[in-house]
């Protein structure tokens, strides 16, 4: 049965937790944004799919967001709890550690839920619309993409320099086309009442198609020099992708990488399922680095809370380094990290155990 210190606790880390993952949700997003908004420009993406793009990326993101949110959560919660005496309030009604543990369990179960969905599931799912978007891009996205009507745009570094009097409010018409294009030496300059931008799967490349226009090749004075015109004219500006999809690691299912022969794809599995034992890690660590005095400020221990994230990483990193080049066994895989700061939290709760005080005052009353 839930009590009222559970339903407590569960509100205060659930509405802590919330606010530090929309802050950090929004500093992700809006530099995820900006380089969306890049590629966009360059024409790699299509404005069309930017924000299903922007949506599929947070997922990615959230699922790696998940763990040190709920561990700073509870560091500010119960850091609160202890600089308003209420850990003292409620030590003296017989409420010790491993009560608020249990509250604390309750706590980490549907987050643990939720951060195992999000990486072992959408987080696969979202890495292969990814791939697909970015696939479909080689031959749909826009290759005169941010084209400024009344001004001189340049592209294929100086190779292309198109010239458009007006565009249409859905973007693809244009009107009054002026293209210098130089191909392997040979320059061309065309001039269109009308063009537009069209994908052609039979060829497979994207075109700018011209219509009711001039067409001037050659030097002029030479003797090549040819004038043509045209009904409608379609010039090749960028060769479409076979459609194929390589799906990138981060695409797979956490059945294929868990059944892969391969190793890397292995390490991948239990980098995502760090993810979820990390949250467990980090439970036990939050109580005794959320320890504070009434006085202390509120920022105690997060400087060392923040240190202790810091070395957790590079310790996932150079654990990853190892099982690939053979150090370390694969049953050891990454694990022995989470055993590792599992005992150091142990060992930093052995002070606040009943042995260990009761030891602690026959040791003082025996050298007083």
């Amino acid at each position: 049965m839930i009590s009222l210190i559970d339903r407590y606790l569960l509100k205060e880390v659930l509405k802590a937790m919330f606010a530090i993952l929309l802050v950090l949700s929004l500093i992700l997003l809006s530099n995820n944004f900006i380089k969306l908004l890049q590629e966009v420009a360059s024409g790699d993406l299509s404005g069309d799919i930017l924000l299903q793009a922007l949506f599929l990326q947070m997922v990615v993101l959230l699922g790696r967001l998940i763990p040190p949110t709920f561990f700073f959560a509870v560091l500010f919660v119960i850091g609160r709890m202890y600089r308003d005496s209420e850990i003292v309030a409620l030590e003296s009604c017989g409420v010790g550690g491993v009560r608020v543990y249990r509250s604390l369990g309750l706590v980490l179960l549907p987050v643990a839920v939720l951060t195992g969905a999000m990486t072992l599931y959408a987080t696969p799912w979202a890495g292969r619309l990814i791939e697909q978007i970015w696939s479909n891009q080689g031959g749909q996205a826009m290759e005169l993409a941010g084209v400024s009507a009344g001004r001189f745009n340049e592209y294929s570094q100086g190779d292309l320099v198109l010239f458009v009097e007006s565009i249409a409010k859905d973007e693809r018409r244009m009107k009054n086309v002026f293209i210098q294009q130089r191909n392997n030496g040979v320059l061309s300059l065309i001039t269109a009442q009308r063009g537009y931008q069209r994908v052609d799967q039979e060829y497979g490349g994207l075109f700018l198609v011209l219509e009711e226009g001039l067409r001037y090749e050659g030097s002029p004075g030479q003797a090549n020099y040819r004038v043509s015109r045209f009904d409608r004219y379609g010039l090749r500006i960028k060769t479409t992708s076979s459609g194929e999809t390589k799906m990138t690691r981060r695409a797979l299912s956490s059945a294929a990488l868990m059944n892969s022969p391969i190793l890397r794809d292995r390490v991948e599995f239990q980098l995502r399922l760090s993810n979820i034992f990390a949250l467990v890690v980090f439970a036990l660590l939050s109580l005794p680095l959320s320890r504070t005095l009434p006085r202390q400020g509120a920022f105690g221990r997060l400087v060392l809370a923040f240190v202790l994230y810091t070395v957790y990483l590079s310790l996932q990193g150079v654990a990853e380094n190892w099982m690939l080049k053979g150090v370390t066994p694969e049953w050891a895989g990454i694990w022995w990290v989470h055993v590792l700061l599992a005992v150091v939290a142990l060992g930093l709760l052995l002070p606040d155990t009943q042995p260990f005080r009761r030891a602690r005052r026959q040791l003082r009353m025996r050298w007083a």
